[in-house]
């Protein structure tokens, strides 16, 4: 039965589980802090793996919009303008919302460094802070730590936590305590607990949207397993319904504009959605096609599991059970969710890696039951007892290896993430770029930037440095697969370069004012170099940059002069004519400062609608979401990216 209480039990194994959460806190930190390394915390360093810088462009949008009262705005700079913000940030909530309290632009990479660095400190200690909460025996608590330290550095959530994943690695790991709790309270509710859980809910649907579908997926068996909560399930639903009902609500701030606006994103992600029954094989194989490819250390935690469901037989054995369903339930969540196309959105596949974190408490018990019983056993139990204990040991001592192996090795060794140091200056190519940028391009017209998937670009997904760095206009998002202005490896303007003829491929570039295109694929280097008018300008590495002899600038129809732009602000100069037709998309909110009648008019097909101003004011107006006026472009004091450096080269 799961314990009335959710905190640690009493006595001396309750206070040796809990110098058990201490002791892994400081192993993790000791570890983290040799590989990050520690004082790169505090340095010019950023981090710039894969979704690192993405995400830090989001921090540095979020902030500005703080700054005026905003959680949603017009963001110029992606994709003919879009509305960014909340909108367009699942996963880096939180620290934007550091960075919105702190507010000075030289904190985002900071910001983002500490949140990811004391997030990998603290997340191997949360299932051992589950064992608290069962109240297990201390032993079992040391051998849980011992495997979620383990797994971290050798498993899925090692790679996706350096990734960029930062939020949803920290929220997997948190659904274990916060699910065994929650089934606790829902059995034997007060009003503390339902107070607590509701603001650690709000919290974790905070920090990763899919917090929710997780903390389902662990606690309905652990639910069911509490036979206090089965036995009154009106008062259990009750106290569940007002979980939620508190987690929405203190989310309010962000979650109504997030579901009343339209989403930048609208183009189908291919990440996380592979259909196969074998996933959990070939995970445990680490030969899985998932983003993290699984660990072979996965085997252990099975042959655990399997000691644990054959000979423990502790008071909380349903608990355990419950953790093992829910990893069975999370596991086939994450190989077959996405037969269903609204559910494969969810990225099924990445909840693997929280079904493997599920088994870390029952095959931590099943090895101490098994090396406990091993002495007085005879016989077959003896040897089997014996011979898995032996085998989990050395897979242990295996990845004991590996986990040093993976922070000490030298750079160029085979990992399982990425090689140190975690926080590195800007690299080469990111340099040549944005110097590219600012001497060979100007603000009259538009960069065609191709992003990738591939990570190209430094290993990152830095459109959104080079784009406020460079200040200039990039078409394409700040990620791949958001928009019909946007382009990533070989594709732009919802097609392949080659399904574009070269009449087509002018005439977008005309209708979205571009005139300069950086290119990195075959497909893309060759579509530009076979239209007139186009030059090739620079080498940058595997980027070729690419200029036409002129644009035809941002105005369609009547007359006008960007005379600014920045975040949720395009400031327009010397108006004339009605209706004035811009070459920038429109978005729901969108207000002229001065008033005048801004609507949508469908320019191109297949692309969102852009800005027709009916009686603009003259001769000057200003654009923006928000009825406020503002703050002029002129009169702002930097940005996150402002020097677009950080650091020397490495």
């Amino acid at each position: 039965m799961i314990p009335p209480a959710p905190t640690a039990g009493g006595g001396a194994g309750g206070k040796a589980t809990l110098v058990m959460i201490a002791v892994t806190l400081l192993l993790q930190f000791a570890l983290q802090a040799a590989f990050f390394p520690l004082p790169a915390l505090f340095d010019a360093t950023s981090l710039g793996y894969i979704d690192a810088p993405f995400h830090q462009y989001q921090m540095e949008l979020a902030r500005q919009l703080c700054a005026e009262g905003q959680a949603v705005g017009y963001d110029p700079f992606f994709a003919a303008g879009h509305l960014g913000g909340v909108t367009f940030n699942a996963s880096a909530k939180l620290p934007a919302l550091l960075a919105c309290m702190i507010g000075s632009p030289e904190s985002v990479s900071t910001i983002y460094k500490h949140f990811s660095f004391w997030s990998g400190v603290l997340a191997p200690a949360l299932p051992v802070l589950a064992c608290s909460l069962l109240r297990l025996p201390a032993s079992v608590a040391a051998l849980a730590a011992i495997l979620a330290v383990l797994t971290w550095w050798t498993g899925a959530m090692r790679w996706y936590h350096t990734a960029g994943m930062v939020a949803y690695v920290l929220t997997a790991y948190a659904c274990i305590p916060f699910a065994v709790a929650a089934a606790a309270t829902c059995g034997r509710p007060t009003t503390v607990r339902i107070a607590l859980l509701t603001l650690l809910a709000t919290l974790g649907f905070l920090l990763h949207p899919l917090f929710a579908l997780a903390a389902t997926l662990l606690g309905l068996p652990l639910l069911l397993a509490d036979r206090a909560a089965t036995g009154k399930p009106g008062r259990s639903a009750a106290v569940a319904t007002t979980l939620v009902l508190g987690m929405l609500a203190l989310n309010t701030f962000w979650l109504a504009e997030s579901l009343s606006a339209p989403g930048f994103a609208n183009v189908a992600q291919p990440y996380q959605r592979v259909v196969d029954p074998l996933l959990p094989l070939r995970e445990l194989l680490g030969t899985a096609p998932t983003a993290a490819g699984g660990s072979r250390l996965y085997g252990g935690l099975v042959v655990a599991a399997a000691l644990f469901l054959a000979f423990y037989k502790g008071r909380q054995r349903r608990a355990l059970l419950a953790l093992t369903a829910a990893a069975v339930l999370t596991l086939l969540w994450a190989s077959l969710a996405a037969l269903v196309p609204p559910l494969a959105t969810l990225q099924p596949n990445r909840f693997s890696a929280l079904g493997w974190l599920c088994l870390l408490l029952p095959a931590a018990a099943g090895l101490d039951a098994a090396a406990r019983q091993w002495p007085s056993s005879r016989g077959v139990g003896r040897w089997l007892r014996g011979g898995a204990v032996a085998a989990v040991g050395v897979l242990t001592l295996f990845f004991a290896r590996e986990t040093w192996h993976e922070v000490f090795a030298p750079d160029g060794a085979p990992r399982y993430a990425v090689a140190p140091p975690e926080a590195r200056p800007t690299g080469e190519l990111s340099r040549q770029i944005i110097e590219f940028l600012r001497q060979h391009t100007d603000p009259s017209g538009r960069v065609l930037f191709e992003n990738s998937l591939a990570r190209v670009h430094d290993r990152g997904h830095f459109a959104g440095l080079y784009a406020l760095a460079s200040d200039r206009e990039f078409i394409g998002g700040p990620y791949p697969f958001t928009d019909f202005a946007s382009s990533w490896d070989d594709h732009a303007f919802g097609a392949g370069y080659g399904d574009h003829s070269p009449q087509a491929m002018v005439d977008l570039l005309d209708a979205f004012n571009v005139r300069w295109m950086l290119c990195h694929s075959e497909g893309c280097r060759t579509a530009m170099a076979t239209l007139p008018g186009v030059q090739e300008l620079a080498v940058l590495g595997p980027v070729v940059a690419y200029g036409r002899s002129s644009s035809p600038g941002f105005v369609v129809q009547g007359h006008a002069r960007i005379a600014g732009r920045c975040i949720n602000r395009l400031e327009l100069a010397d108006v004339s004519g009605s209706p004035l037709i811009l070459r920038y998309h429109w978005v729901p909110g969108l207000v002229s400062l001065p008033a005048g009648r801004v609507e949508p008019v469908q320019l191109v097909a297949g692309a969102r609608p852009f800005i027709a101003i009916y009686d603009a004011p003259q001769p000057r107006l200003t654009l923006r979401v928000g009825a406020k006026p503002g703050l002029p472009c002129a009169a702002r004091v930097g940005h996150a990216f402002s020097a677009g450096l950080t650091g020397s080269s490495s």
